[in-house]
């Protein structure tokens, strides 16, 4: 609930739309606070990119989501440009699986920076595109059918094309600061404005994520088991609550 709340504010405070643009910008990415998203091995998280050489097989209880790009600078590094495909199936088994009874109606991306030296990444592309038409010869072909394994996913960069793009970041690179939170924890949260129950269960997805100015460290991009984005009648009903609850007060 505290993290609702919070995301409330965010509504009231004029951050935060209910109904997300296609365009990724600025009021899209979201510093987060207080320790609110915990990240790191042993959580049920849905790990789309990591630098880890151990790999991320995304399996806990009964999903088994396709695993991890782990092709993340680690240890040392300038540049990342890397892609993640599941299925939108897979994304509402995780969603119905840690918050049940729930309509989770918005992706939001959970960015974990572990820079050292410089304390920030450049993030220059971050683009979603549902139905890509490249072929692959393997499950990246229909991810809905079996888990792609991360050796897979490694490879496919930039190598997609055609499919809709249904969100994108706009035109400015975006720095991405470590903040307060310090290790393990997000750092942001970032809001695509794509409904997954906006598409069929066997939709392929495809996340493209462009940065730079990697120095150390090992960044972590993932949607947390921990925090969501509710549906907009959840908000509404929310933030309507908590302007009651502001004005009791000051009475």
């Amino acid at each position: 609930m505290q993290k609702l709340l919070a995301f409330v504010a965010c509504v009231l405070a004029g951050q935060i739309s209910a109904v997300q643009a296609d365009v990724i910008t600025d009021l899209d990415i979201i510093p987060t606070t207080a320790d609110e998203i915990p990240s790191g091995n042993g959580l049920l998280d849905f790990v789309f990119f990591d630098g880890s050489t151990e790999g991320e097989e995304n399996q806990c209880d009964s999903f088994d989501g396709d695993d991890a790009n782990t092709d993340m600078p680690f240890g040392g590094g300038t540049t990342a440009t890397e892609s993640y495909i599941t299925s939108i199936g897979e994304l509402r088994d995780f969603y119905e699986l840690c918050f049940p009874g729930e309509l989770v109606t918005d992706v939001a991306l959970s960015v974990d920076i572990n820079e050292s030296v410089s304390d920030y990444i450049t993030l220059n592309a971050l683009t979603v595109v549902i139905d890509y038409d490249a072929t692959y010869g393997d499950l990246r072909d229909d991810p809905a059918s079996g888990d792609i394994d991360s050796d897979t996913q490694n490879l496919t960069e930039t190598d997609f094309s055609g499919g809709t793009t249904v969100a994108w970041l706009d035109y400015a690179p975006k720095t991405l600061e470590e903040n307060a939170e310090g290790g393990g924890w997000a750092d942001y949260t970032i809001v695509l404005g794509v409904n997954p129950y906006d598409y069929s269960p066997e939709t392929r997805i495809l996340i493209h994520w462009s940065s730079t100015d990697h120095t150390d460290g090992g960044e972590s991009i993932f949607l947390s088991g921990d925090y969501y984005i509710p549906e907009p009648a959840s908000i509404l009903v929310l933030a309507l609550g908590s302007l009651a609850l502001i004005q009791r007060r000051r009475r």
